[in-house]
């Protein structure tokens, strides 16, 4: 029998790589000149749209959801965020 996981989401190896391509690819980066106040408050992991991965992701990266936003159906940091942030304070 193989004991090996079927799939990557609990193998920190690879998410450690993931991360790593996926931090570049942010549409806004928290260390960047630029970035807006007011966007603290609208980072993804506060968005109703936000769907959790699972595993190592889980507490980092989500899908969006918001049918809004150019990125619906992608991956997302949870400290990145867009214009189409719906706060789940307003839910």
């Amino acid at each position: 029998m193989n004991d090996k996981p079927k799939y990557k989401h609990q193998d920190k190896k690879h998410f450690s790589e993931c991360h790593e391509r996926w931090m570049e690819r942010r549409n806004r980066k928290t260390e960047e000149d630029g970035y807006k106040d007011e966007w603290w408050a609208e980072q993804c992991f506060s968005c109703k749209y936000f769907i959790p991965l699972s595993g190592a992701f889980a507490n980092d990266y989500g899908a969006c959801s918001n049918k809004k936003s150019p990125f619906d159906k992608q991956v997302m940091f949870e400290h990145d965020g867009c214009e189409f942030h719906q706060s789940i304070e307003d839910y």
